[in-house]
């Protein structure tokens, strides 16, 4: 196997004083949008579990009834929590693995500032009911418009930087992100734009499939594929296992996810071939899953020793991330199957799938990310080890109680829906004690968010100062 590290960019070799290899502000602010996001997302979907246990909670509050909430939550899930520490984590890796401070610094910033504007707008428009009908696309038109304007900067600013690095040697973290920048500008703007000038029916629900799944596909994924390739080896202090196999990945994404959106429209009008493209589409997306896995796996080979002490955070969270990012994405094709679409589309299953792929794969990648950047970029230790650890096992039991929950809902409603003779309200009064388990994992997740974050603002503020890194052995980590 061929084994390969980031690129290290030694502390010496910083330009000039006046310009840092890393604008450490910059990266603190991406992570305080993150921790907006990190604390409100959260928040709307358990307001919206509560609804589910009892319809009359809140009743009277037209701005935060479930359809409403639903929606505020997952684009905040998406757009204020994961988004924003992706963005912080490359302003980080990205000159280390380029040698190179960021080409267009002040376009960063631009675009940090213009997508705070666009999460302050776009909340009150989403839960006072000034939606789009696209689902992960329901901002105002003005606020997409905001929206595109960032992912373009922020294109041009890591493009400008690759093109000009001084490190020769392209790390795999780089393929991936160069691809998540370029994919997303063009399928939001086929999304949030194009489709209301796209011809009703089916062409429009394959259109929105192809969209809806490739925010996942095309930036979630290959964003957040790039930042664990990026964090296993700087939190082992080891070699990738196999940049080969990464690549692999890379292309096997590339070439499989976009055609798989259809899969969400089985049994439906759209032509029976999509439909059947759509399925083996999605079964082969296991081989980029395995191959990831296989080198997440490979390169924790004689390292966990160290995932089992104390206070290795960014490794503990990203291995957490790869255990589900290998459940979730062995579930996922198995469900693109017709016989088990026709048992799970209409169930609580899929809605257990969708947040074991965003929140327990991606958004607990972006809790590593902040793990590694927030003190790096503070210049200070980590504020509350115990804290961190509470917000680790909060997630990880949080989140097993409510997947477990929500795939035993839905097989059985998806069983009992297939039987003709039960009506559809009985299958919703059998789920709802499961529905208030589900609640009360949802709430060990939040406050487990909760921990994080404000661990994470305490950390910037008030934590001890690092100790300069003295000891040549210590040096990787701090170019770093």
């Amino acid at each position: 196997m061929s084994h390969e590290a980031p690129p290290l960019a030694s502390p010496a070799a910083a330009p000039a004083a006046e310009q840092p290899l890393v604008d450490n502000k910059l990266v603190l602010w991406w992570f305080a949008q993150s921790m907006f996001g990190m604390v409100i997302g959260p928040t709307l979907g358990l307001l919206a579990s509560f609804k589910l246990d009892d319809p009359d909670f809140m009743r009277n509050v037209e701005w935060l009834q479930f359809g409403r909430l639903r929606i505020a939550h997952v684009n905040y899930v998406i757009f204020a929590a994961f988004t924003p520490a992706m963005f912080g984590l490359m302003c980080h890796a990205i000159p280390r693995l380029t040698g190179r401070p960021l080409v267009g610094i002040r376009a960063a910033w631009a675009a940090m500032a213009i997508f705070g504007l666009a999460l302050a707008v776009g909340l009150p428009c989403l839960l006072l009911g000034y939606i789009q009908p696209i689902e992960a696309g329901e901002l105002p038109m003005v606020v997409d418009a905001l929206v595109t304007v960032v992912f373009v900067l922020m294109t041009g600013v890591v493009l400008a930087t690759v093109a000009k690095r001084k490190e020769k040697k392209l790390y795999v973290s780089l393929w991936y992100w160069i691809a998540a920048f370029i994919w997303t500008d063009v399928n939001y703007l086929l999304g949030v734009i194009g489709l209301n000038y796209v011809a009703k029916g089916t062409t429009s629900a394959a259109m929105h499939g192809f969209y809806l799944h490739n925010v996942v596909g095309l930036w979630i994924t290959p964003a957040g594929v790039g930042a664990a390739y990026y964090m296993l080896p700087v939190a082992t202090r080891t070699t990738l296992f196999s940049h080969r196999l990464s690549l692999i990945g890379f292309w096997a994404l590339a070439f499989f996810y976009p055609m798989n959106g259809v899969h969400h429209y089985i049994y439906s009008p759209i032509a029976d071939w999509a439909q059947t493209i759509a399925i083996a589409s999605s079964m082969m997306l296991i081989l980029p899953v395995w191959a990831f896995c296989a080198n997440m796996w490979g390169t924790m080979r004689g390292q966990w020793s160290r995932f089992a002490g104390p206070g290795t955070f960014v490794l503990k969270f990203t291995m957490f991330g790869a255990v589900w990012y290998l459940i979730t994405c062995f579930q996922g094709p198995t469900e693109a199957l017709r016989d088990m679409q026709a048992l799970t589309h209409f169930g609580d299953y899929n809605v257990g799938h969708a947040h074991s792929a965003v929140f327990a794969v991606f958004v607990i990648w972006a809790i590593a990310a902040g793990y590694l950047c927030v003190p790096r970029a503070a210049g200070r230790e980590l504020w509350s080890a115990k804290l961190s650890t509470w917000t680790y096992w909060f997630e990880i039991f949080g989140f097993a109680i409510m997947f477990f929950v929500l795939t035993v809902a839905g097989l059985q409603q998806g069983a009992m829906l297939q039987n003709g003779q039960v009506p559809w309200i009985d299958t919703v009064d059998a789920l709802r004690p499961l529905w208030v388990v589900r609640t009360f994992g949802g709430t060990l997740m939040d406050v487990g968010m909760a921990f994080f974050a404000i661990n994470m603002a305490m950390t910037a503020k008030r934590a001890r100062a690092a100790q300069p890194m003295t000891s040549p052995s210590s040096a990787p980590a701090a170019a770093y």
